[in-house]
Order: C-alpha cells, then sequence, then structure tokens
C-alpha cells in the first residue's frame, strides 16, 4: 500500500496575496522536522494542500513522522493517507473504484468498536469524478455494513469517520485526523529574543511566540560560571533543547549577572528587583541589535509576584527602547502548567532551581516610578555601561537545531561547532 502524508493548514489559508508565502514557509518548516528525524521525503503544494511524500517507510515510520510535524506550528490538521494515483487508477475517468471499497472494507474491520457509529465523508476536489460526493458516500455507507459489523450511522457526531478525498492528482483514504497547533509557521512573523528563566512561564512563552511564527532566541542569567563541559546538562540549556524541537534552530545565550549583583552588594535597596529586571532588559537589548531581533520576550503573568505588578512592569518597559512581549499576561497558573505539560516541559522545568530574580530580594517593592529608578542609577550604578560590557564579554552562547546541539562557544573561546 502506498501512503502519504496530508496537511491542512491553519490560518494561513486566509493570507490573500501572501498566503503562498506563508505556505512555502510551512514546506520548509516541515521538510527541517522531517530531516531532523532520519528522513528527506518530498514536501510540495497541491490545491489548499500540503503533501508529504513517503517513498519507502513502514507505517510505524509514516506514524511516527505525523506524531512530529503534528508539532510544527502553522498545520491545523494532519492525516497519514492510503493514496491510489491518478496515474494509475483512472477512477476521474470513471474507471472502476472498487479498490476504495475493497480498502474502506478492511479499514471498517480494523476500527470496528462495538455500540460505536460510523459516518463516511467524500470530498471531490476534481469534478469530473462521475460521482457525486452523497451518491459516493452512499454506496462507500453500504459496502462498509456488508462487510464489516459497523450497524449503525451518525452523520454529524460518528465515532469514527472514514474520509475519501478525490483530486486530480489522486484519491486518499484515510479513517484519522491528527490535530496539529494551529498558528503560523516559525520564522514567518520576525525573530523575538525571549528572558528564559528556570521556572514554567517564560519556556510556554516562548512556544506561543514560535506558534505565532517568530524565530526564537533565547537568554538567561545565570548565578555561576558554566564550563562547555557540563553546560548541556544545565537545566536551562535543557529546557531550549526541548523548544528546539519546536522552534527549529534556537540560540541560547547564558549571561552572568555577578557584575550587577556585586555593584549593588550591601547597598541593600528595596528596588533592587526592579532595578536588576532593568538591567537584564538592557543587556538583552544589546543582544537583541546583534541578532535583528525586533522583541524581547519575558514570561510575566499580571500580579503573579512583586515584579509583575502594573507599576514595575511600566519600569521595566521604560529602560529599553525595544518593545517587550509578554503573552502569558492574563493567563491562568493553571493554564501555564497545563501547557507545559502538553509541550512535555513540565518535569524539567519542575526541578529545583534558583531563579535568579529570587536571590536578587528578600521583600522588593510593588510599585516603582521610572524617574525614581533613573536616579538610584545614576547614583548606585554610576558605571552603568562598564557592567553591562563586562556581562557580555562573559557569555556563554549554545545553538540547538530540532533537538541537536550543533554550535557552543565559551565567553574567550574560538567558535566551537558540534
Amino acid at each position: 500500500m502506498q501512503y502519504k502524508i496530508v496537511v491542512h493548514y491553519a490560518e494561513l489559508a486566509l493570507k490573500g496575496k501572501n498566503r503562498n508565502e506563508f505556505v512555502k514557509r510551512l514546506r520548509k518548516q516541515m521538510r527541517k522536522k522531517l530531516k531532523s528525524i532520519g528522513h528527506d521525503w518530498q514536501v510540495r503544494s497541491i490545491h489548499d494542500r500540503i503533501f508529504v511524500e513517503i517513498p519507502s517507510a513502514s507505517k510505524k515510520e509514516a506514524e511516527q513522522a505525523v506524531s512530529e510535524l503534528a508539532r510544527v506550528p502553522g498545520i491545523a490538521w494532519l492525516s497519514l493517507v492510503h493514496w491510489f494515483p491518478e496515474s494509475e487508477c483512472h477512477f476521474i475517468r470513471g474507471e472502476d473504484v472498487q479498490p476504495i471499497h475493497d480498502l474502506i472494507a478492511e479499514l471498517a474491520n480494523e476500527t470496528h468498536k462495538e455500540g460505536h457509529s460510523f459516518a463516511v465523508r467524500v470530498k471531490r476536489s476534481d469534478k469530473n469524478f462521475p460521482m457525486s460526493s452523497q451518491d459516493f458516500e452512499r454506496a462507500l455507507a453500504t459496502t462498509i455494513f456488508k462487510n464489516s459489523a459497523w450497524d449503525r450511522v451518525d452523520l454529524k457526531h460518528a465515532d469514527q469517520f472514514f474520509y475519501v478525498d478525490v483530486t486530480s492528482q489522486g484519491t486518499s483514504v484515510h479513517t484519522n485526523k491528527v490535530r496539529g497547533t494551529g498558528g503560523l509557521p516559525v520564522s514567518s512573523t520576525g525573530r523575538v529574543l525571549t528572558l528564559l528563566s528556570g521556572g514554567f512561564d517564560s519556556p510556554v512563552a516562548a512556544w506561543l511566540m514560535a506558534n505565532r511564527g517568530c524565530s526564537v532566541d533565547f537568554i538567561h542569567f545565570s548565578a555561576s560560571h558554566h564550563s562547555l563541559n557540563d553546560v548541556e546538562g544545565y537545566k536551562i540549556a535543557r529546557i531550549v533543547k526541548q523548544l528546539s524541537e519546536v522552534t527549529g534552530r534556537s540560540r541560547l545565550f547564558i549571561v552572568p549577572y555577578t557584575h550587577f549583583d556585586m555593584a549593588l552588594l550591601e547597598q541593600d535597596l528595596d528596588y533592587d528587583l526592579i532595578l536588576f529586571r532593568r538591567f537584564m532588559a538592557r543587556v538583552s537589548e544589546r543582544i537583541m541589535d546583534e541578532i535583528n531581533a525586533g522583541a524581547l520576550v519575558t514570561g510575566d503573568n499580571l500580579g503573579q509576584v512583586a515584579s509583575q505588578t502594573l507599576e514595575n512592569i511600566n519600569s521595566m518597559n521604560r529602560a529599553i527602547e525595544a518593545p517587550i512581549l509578554r503573552p502569558l499576561l492574563t493567563y491562568n497558573k493553571e493554564d501555564i502548567i497545563n501547557k507545559s505539560t502538553e509541550l512535555d516541559l513540565f518535569e524539567v522545568c519542575r526541578e529545583p532551581y534558583k531563579d535568579c530574580c529570587a536571590l536578587i530580594s528578600k521583600s522588593p517593592r510593588t510599585k516603582s516610578k521610572h524617574v525614581v529608578l533613573e536616579k538610584m542609577e545614576a547614583e548606585h550604578l554610576s558605571d552603568y555601561e562598564d557592567l553591562i560590557q563586562d556581562t557580555l564579554a562573559e557569555t556563554t552562547t549554545l545553538v540547538y537545531n530540532y533537538g541537536e546541539l550543533v554550535f557552543k562557544k565559551e565567553a574567550g573561546d574560538e567558535d566551537s561547532y558540534v
């Protein structure tokens, strides 16, 4: 039996004149994802869907590919289909469609469950097919009744659907639809830099931005330096590795905050937390300039902690010119945890970890003003530019591509490819 994977995209169908460019990017991301799991399969567009050609893979390999592709942003749903090439079968010319009936009978016996209902859905993309959709649905339903134990039809809310799609290229038959994540293909809406902590929020925020078409890179502020020998096992690196299964190629910049910490040592400022967040934003903005990122992303959730009040959010915003995006701002914590679990991030995110903000302040202020913070920075952090430069000089960089570490560089070292 010949198989294909048929992919229906989400809102790309609404993109008008730009639609072809979005579809092209989705096909590119699909090819990269397939290549990352060892398949150099052809991905092509036909009418309003995308087909993945499966040359000689087993059904198990094909089903694994479907599962992996379902994680690619921009896909509404996809299916592994049995494929009858029109060049060989000539169904549209009116020749015998018995092979479709035979396959439907086989699938009906494989999927039957006592007490469940079924329905047949036929779509004729090519109207030259000699039967109407409704007539072909009735004929195939009759085949199911005669050749299997199915005995109940429910046209609207069936437990099992049998799908037949007739096109000028060929006819597909399948029983399953795997739901995708929707959204837009990665790299279609720009690049962002995500401020990544060790908790649940910021990884989910990064995924949400990737699912809206952004290429996503990451910056993490660490309390200590990490050598290249142990950095791959670092919790933050493992989070980015997992996220890159969806985001594709993503860079992780690990920078120490020791210079800032030392600058405020023993000064006991109530505003040290928001001062630190402004510092992180400024360091991040310098890296954004280097990688052409259009916005900084955080996992802020309104009112969740002291730094996430409207006043402190505004003080952080005013520290830099670049926009700061907060996709989780209105989420409930339960929703964030559920999404983390869905993305297979829950276990790594729940591991013990001292968040950098928790180390800075024991009793942070919940309200701040930009003008007051500016005066504090001028008084207590007069060598601000040096702090930024010293911090950037100690950056460790990792690059992941669909879950594989492809590049790493320690501060002061030559580039190191792996």
